[in-house]
């Protein structure tokens, strides 16, 4: 199996999701990922306690989802002697990431001028909720409020005259944009082991939304207004999704109509339509009234048997899975896209959404309890038995449990 980033030494100071998510994915690629975690551990280990997403069957599983494939040491940065290995684990790294804002780095000397007066070369990559610059960079964000919220997704979402507005999903902007700061990062790395330069990599979860949002941002540039959800706009039927006879919905997207017109028109049982409507002078004015003809035939089928009609005919379409449906889809086992965790049975995390010739990344290693590295980082770094016992008799590493 290749892994790109073997050899990089990564050192992954955050908390909660997002950034930890990008710390994740530089580890499923094969880099070596060491996170820093207070001694009372990372606040992301509460989520399933506090009942902020439910356990699976008493599996929880959101702290391994973005910690995965990672090494633990817990440390007390703010005494001298925590800061001196700080200051070791940063001579380390390659990369250092870390989603502190800037009033926490100036308190504990860890803006990127301090580290890099320790290591030059240094990928500094910082993740937060509304940029590094303008009046909220001081301010603490999450994804529900930086990225959902303030970044229209909601809003955009949510249907019209809706009472409520659409719930968000358990890290819905937190892992995408964890993706888009390691994406940065591996450029930052190509720069800094051409030129021997460190570089600073900033992203945050409202632009991160923005990025998401681009066509809907872009539209609303131009007119002041939102864009249209477009289900009642004009255009093909073969742009639409129908509900079969069982109540589940499929979606037919098929933007070249003179190539797929015929193709559609046998899947659905309409083969009159053919010819009726043989190109597109024929059929654009016609696009409400042949919607119509297509729902009510795609009403008339089961999906099953309506989905092996599509296919026969190599039609591109889905219907809308469900997460189990998802979990269960053979192109998502065949791929790989969901690994089975190493010591849970039955558990199965998303990958990073990135393969490397043809090869199917694995957990290599369960997110780690707290400090349960310690004992083995703080030997690689040059401590000795003695020393890493009076670490810990002072407070300033927590080993393993």
């Amino acid at each position: 199996m290749t892994f790109p980033l073997a050899g990089i030494k990564v050192l992954d100071f955050s908390e909660h999701g997002f950034v930890p998510s990008a710390a994740a994915a530089l580890a499923d690629f094969g880099a070596d990922v060491i996170k820093i975690e207070r001694p009372t551990g990372d606040p992301m280990r509460l989520v399933h306690p506090n009942q902020l997403v439910p356990s699976a069957d008493g599996v929880e599983y959101m702290y391994d989802l973005v910690n995965r494939n990672k090494r633990s040491i817990a440390l007390d940065v703010t005494v001298p002697a925590g800061r001196e290995v700080l200051e070791r684990l940063v001579q380390w790294a390659d990369v250092y990431i870390t989603n502190q804002l800037p009033r926490v780095r100036r308190k504990l000397r860890t803006e990127p001028a301090d580290l890099f007066a320790v290591n030059p070369r240094l990928v500094f990559a910082k993740g937060h909720g509304y940029g590094q610059a303008g009046p909220d960079a001081e301010s603490g964000g999450f994804d529900g409020v930086s990225y959902w919220a303030r970044g229209a997704v909601a809003h955009t979402l949510t249907p019209d005259g809706a009472q409520e507005p659409i719930d968000q999903r358990p890290a819905l902007g937190d892992i995408p944009s964890g993706m888009f700061l390691a994406g940065g990062i591996c450029a930052a790395l190509v720069h800094t082991l051409r030129t021997g330069q460190g570089v600073v990599v900033d992203t945050s979860l409202l632009g991160a939304a923005a990025w998401a949002l681009g066509p809907d941002l872009a539209y609303a540039s131009v007119t002041g207004r939102m864009m249209d959800s477009g289900k009642d706009r004009p255009r093909s039927p073969l742009t639409f999704a129908y509900r079969t006879r069982d109540g589940r919905y499929l979606q037919l997207i098929m933007l070249d109509d003179d190539r797929y017109w015929a193709q559609a028109c046998r899947a659905v049982g309409l083969p009159e339509l053919i010819d009726d409507y043989p190109d597109d002078a024929a059929r654009r004015p016609a696009w409400p009234a042949l919607r119509e003809r297509f729902r009510a035939a795609v009403a008339g089928f089961a999906r099953a048997e309506l989905s092996d009609r599509l296919r026969a005919e190599g039609c591109i379409f889905s219907v809308f899975a469900d997460p189990p449906e998802a979990v269960a889809d053979p192109a998502v086992a065949a791929n790989g896209y969901l690994m089975p965790h190493p010591t849970v049975p039955g558990l199965r995390l998303a990958a990073a959404p990135v393969q490397f010739d043809d090869a199917q990344p694995a957990i290599r290693r369960p997110a780690p309890g707290i400090g349960e590295h310690s004992g083995e980082v703080l030997a690689e770094l040059g401590y000795g038995h003695d020393e890493v016992a009076r670490l810990a008799t002072d407070g300033v590493v927590r080993l393993a449990d």
